[in-house]
């Protein structure tokens, strides 16, 4: 008898309650292009002040975030009610050996407020713990964006650290704010998932 066992294909691994993760298609680029340029929504993604940026620019950064080739992994995400395309999740620069990955998402502002990014949140961390075989995710998220901290907490991140007042936007000092989740506190809250 082999002890050995045969690992079963997972075909949820990339599909959650509300969204699917899919590979990035041409026509998903020019709402990509148009989320990252659009003041409202860039202020989220970088320190930089909110400055648009030529699509052809920004086309080879999201083709190259969502290569999969071992280096990061991206996914286009898209609601399973209608299959309308609602954002974009990717991990990136994983440390092979402390198989450590960075989480980054976005979300279309006309799909923000309906849950995807909780979903597509909690789907990207459970792939990378359960089919990538990481044992840390964090991210970076700046204060003053309540909406992702609170996908962030639901998907189990805890806060690590910040650096106070180092954002500047808007008139006003923020702090930058550091979150991770380590595999053991993700397979604990698997048994806590309703």
């Amino acid at each position: 008898m082999n002890d050995q066992t045969v690992a079963e294909p997972n075909p949820s691994a990339l599909t959650g309650r509300k969204v699917r993760l899919r590979e990035l298609r041409d026509e998903d680029l020019p709402y990509l292009c148009t989320w990252w340029s659009n003041p409202s929504q860039s202020v989220f993604q970088t320190t930089d002040a909110p400055t648009p940026r030529p699509s052809s620019e920004l086309i080879p950064m999201f083709r190259d975030w969502s290569k999969n080739d071992g280096t990061r992994w991206g996914f286009s995400v898209e609601a399973k009610e209608d299959g309308a395309f609602v954002g974009h999740v990717t991990l990136f620069g994983p440390n092979v050996k402390d198989r450590c990955a960075t989480f980054a998402i976005v979300i279309g502002p006309e799909h923000q407020d309906r849950g995807y990014g909780s979903d597509a949140t909690r789907l990207m961390v459970s792939y990378g713990f359960a089919e990538l075989g990481l044992h840390r995710i964090e991210l970076q998220v700046f204060a003053y964006n309540p909406r992702a901290l609170a996908a962030y907490r639901k998907a189990g991140f805890i806060e690590e650290g910040r650096r106070r007042s180092s954002v500047y936007r808007n008139g006003a000092w923020h702090d930058d704010i550091y979150m991770g989740l380590l595999r053991d506190e993700w397979e604990a809250q698997q048994g806590n998932v309703a």
